[in-house]
């Protein structure tokens, strides 16, 4: 498969974005430290994560199967409000342990699958995640996902920016994330490498370099696109 153009509008309705079983989280703050307030600042006529939000919707996403994690911080006061504005759901959690977030997440909304974004890469690819979705349900490990971790090492199947991890939220909150460390708690997935079942997606073929957005010159080449 090839990478298509990365416009919402040539995406069209995906069926697996329909899915009642299936929840998409945008995990979202504004505490960067090379690009703080990213996930707000200007792109294709809204906000980085609002044009993810936008596209979501425009490929089949209803709302209420949409919501964005952030943290409880003051800082994130900001995005909440603004998240709230467009009127979709908002949970709040710790902000360094972004691994019960996404528990509080699953508890709270009943998802029974959660597809992990980030407001912070606004150009995904819509067929990707469609893909993942599928192979997800038709095998139910606790982890899909495009990209290997053992250790330190992470070995990436499409380009930085692009990654989409599915997770079965049975498994996600089986997890005592009290006995995470702080790696762990943050990134979210590398738990599942060592406990779980994990599919990885390696026969998805994007084209295209690093699309994820990190500094100011990430910032500066995402009009170039």
């Amino acid at each position: 498969m090839r990478d298509l153009k990365y416009d919402f509008s040539k995406a069209g309705k995906l069926k697996m974005f329909e899915n009642e079983d299936v929840g998409f989280v945008i995990q979202s703050r504004l505490g960067s430290t090379r690009l703080p307030g990213k996930a707000l600042l200007y792109y294709g006529g809204t906000t980085i994560v609002g044009y993810l939000i936008k596209s979501l919707i425009n490929c089949g996403v209803d709302k209420k199967y949409l919501c964005i994690a952030t943290s409880t911080s003051p800082i994130d006061n900001l995005l909440t409000e603004y998240i709230e504005h467009l009127g979709y759901n908002v949970i709040r959690g710790d902000e360094e342990n972004v691994f019960s977030r996404y528990q509080k997440v699953a508890s709270e909304t009943g998802f029974k699958y959660i597809v992990r974004l980030t407001g912070d890469n606004p150009l995904i690819n819509f067929h990707l995640i469609e893909h993942c979705i599928k192979k997800h349900l038709q095998s139910n490990p606790a982890l899909t996902t495009t990209r290997e971790i053992k250790g330190d090492q992470i070995t990436r199947y499409v380009p930085k920016g692009l990654s989409v991890d599915v997770i079965t939220s049975k498994a996600l909150l089986s997890v005592d994330d009290k006995k995470l460390n702080s790696y762990e708690a943050e990134h979210v997935i590398p738990t599942f490498f060592q406990n779980f079942e994990v599919q990885l997606i390696k026969d998805f073929v994007v084209e295209g370099e690093d699309r994820s957005i990190d500094t100011i010159d990430d910032y500066a080449r995402l009009f170039k696109i």
